[in-house]
């Protein structure tokens, strides 16, 4: 058990770090007694525990009876012992003294975290704030040029190293279902239904403009095969035939999504209102916002798409900034879809602060707006759905790799290989923390001019290959609330056993939940004898009580 130490205006966020690391914890009492104790007040109370970890930027009290210099410091980044970069946000110090160095700035490589023993009582003093740094990633998130950097996730997984580390037994519920590595969310934001509709506006002269010169042009630069360029060409001379109703409309095709997922669900989120730019948008192309349908003008498409089991969901225009419009446009759909309750992503990927409050208010069960439009990445530092601070239902799932932020000029504008290889770091991190990885792709991106089909195929191989389960974002939030609502009673190892008791809701889940218990071994007496984290993966049938022999399974 995990005793946390902290100030009343951090304790949402430590419930929400610990709701992401799945392990029993709680806060501290002084009648307990624990394993580890993790604080990040400048004062620390006495204990028995094996493990005390102390995030401060401050000099506190430990830091005068062990002799240990604090210096501010000037860095923005600190080195974790596996040799990736964690970004810090917030005030940090380094740490001077005659102690086993853990974490070095990056570049002038001083110490941000030592380790040592006093009075029989492991140490590890970290030079800043833990839950501050977690607070600024789900409310703040990341800048763009730390947008690969699973921040939060890493966070995670330096504190349980540390524990299983210092040879303390650790069990956790992981951020992933039993036998896959990840998640992936697939997901398509509607803008556009059918050419048809944009009859000599910017639309159909952008899409002729970059469907004859920017094929040319990316053609002679080897961006492009030709026979994308020859499809790009053959669509403009067909364009006449279709506004005449003589030839197929070849942007409204929901039905090839359905051939290329064959068999997987996927989210389609749709406009509520035509013709509407929206409140609270600021820019010289906001006339560009307002689109040609809205989710009535689709009934029959929605109806058999539902029918197939996909997913519809709101792609609002000024849900994120009013509750009230946001409870017309959510009525909107719901009026077509006959659903209960639906997700929402914002169209633009328009968010401030108070969008949680006011989505939550509305009565959405999820948002999926938190990503990036210039880049793909992890905005919130994060792979796992999470809550958003200060609401108490609202689940976000983040955005990670949306196809415009891959190959719109003026964003990434990548080559295929090159926006494989940028995919793959993300199903990396995906692959080494769990979570969920969503992909954005948009209702006409299979089409000229765009022709991004190719990748997305290839995208969902990959998934598929690397080991991921693959359903759409309420499927994804579902489970994940699931996880969210199973809390540890009872823990122990005693006898040769791991005793775990549950609380919660009704607790068989599909896909399933599973335990990971860490059976670490460490030479006693060294800060520095290498380790073995022994681990054992159970899968979870939904019993409220297990006793699971730890010789029978164990693995590495």
């Amino acid at each position: 058990m995990i005793g946390i130490i902290c100030r009343d205006d951090e304790r949402n966020i430590a419930r929400e770090f610990f709701e992401l690391f799945k392990t029993p914890w709680e806060f501290y009492d002084s009648k307990h007694v624990y394993d580890v104790v993790v604080s990040t007040q400048e004062g620390i109370s006495e204990s028995n525990a094996r493990l005390m970890l102390l995030y401060s930027s401050k000099t506190n009290q430990v830091d005068v009876d062990c002799s240990i210099k604090v210096e501010s410091s000037s860095c923005t980044h600190v080195i974790d012992s596996n040799n990736e970069q964690l970004p810090i946000y917030g005030d940090m110090v380094n740490l001077y003294g005659d102690y086993l160095p853990l974490l070095h700035t990056v570049p002038d490589s001083k110490v941000a975290a030592v380790r040592f023993i006093e009075h029989q009582t492991e140490i590890i003093r970290v030079g800043f704030d833990l839950f501050a740094e977690i607070a600024f990633l789900l409310d703040e998130g990341q800048p763009v040029g730390n947008a690969f950097i699973p921040t939060l996730d890493l966070h995670i997984s330096m504190l349980r190293n540390w524990i299983v580390s210092t040879g303390i037994p650790l069990v956790e519920i992981p951020a992933v279902p039993f036998g896959y590595k990840f998640f992936a969310s697939l997901t398509h934001d509607v803008d556009f239904v059918g050419i048809r509709r944009h009859k000599f506006d910017h639309t159909m002269w952008g899409f002729i403009y970059r469907a004859v010169v920017g094929s040319a042009a990316a053609f002679l630069r080897g961006r492009i095969r030709f026979a994308k360029l020859w499809a790009n060409w053959m669509a403009v001379l067909k364009l006449p035939f279709v506004f005449a109703g003589i030839a197929d409309d070849f942007w409204e095709h929901f039905d090839k999504y359905t051939d290329i997922e064959n068999g997987l669900s996927s989210t389609f989120f749709l406009i509520p209102f035509k013709n509407q730019t929206g409140s609270h948008v600021s820019n010289k192309d906001l006339y560009k916002r307002a689109v040609k349908y809205d989710v009535g003008d689709i009934g029959e498409q929605i109806k058999h798409l539902m029918k197939l089991g996909f997913e519809i969901g709101l792609h609002g225009i000024d849900a994120w900034g009013s509750a009230d419009k946001g409870s017309r446009e959510m009525k909107r759909v719901v009026e077509v879809t006959g659903q209960k309750e639906i997700g929402v992503r914002m169209h633009w990927l328009c968010y401030d602060h108070q969008s949680p409050f006011l989505l939550e208010q509305t009565g959405f069960g999820y948002d999926a707006t938190l990503g990036y439009n210039e880049t793909i990445g992890f905005r919130n530092g994060t792979v796992q759905v999470f809550q958003p601070i200060g609401v108490d239902r609202l689940l976000e799932i983040p955005l990670n790799i949306q196809d415009t932020a891959l190959f719109f000029p003026g964003r990434l504008n990548l080559r295929d290989a090159d926006a494989a290889q940028l995919c793959n770091k993300l199903i990396d991190s995906a692959g080494l923390h769990g979570g969920v990885l969503t992909a954005s792709w948009h209702e006409r991106s299979l089409e000229p001019e765009r022709l991004w089909g190719d990748f997305y195929k290839w995208l969902l191989e990959e998934f598929q290959a690397r080991g991921a389960w693959i359903g759409n974002a309420s499927q994804a939030v579902a489970w994940f609330r699931h996880r969210r609502s199973v809390a540890f009673k009872e823990c122990n190892l005693a006898d040769g056993k791991f005793v775990i008791g549950l609380v919660g809701d009704a607790f068989a889940s599909d896909p399933k939940l599973f335990f990971r218990l860490h059976l670490p071994s460490r030479p006693a007496g060294s800060l520095t004898a290498d380790y073995k984290d022994n681990f054992i993966d159970i899968p979870w049938n939904g019993e409220a009580y297990l006793e699971i022999p730890v010789h029978e399974k164990e693995s590495e």
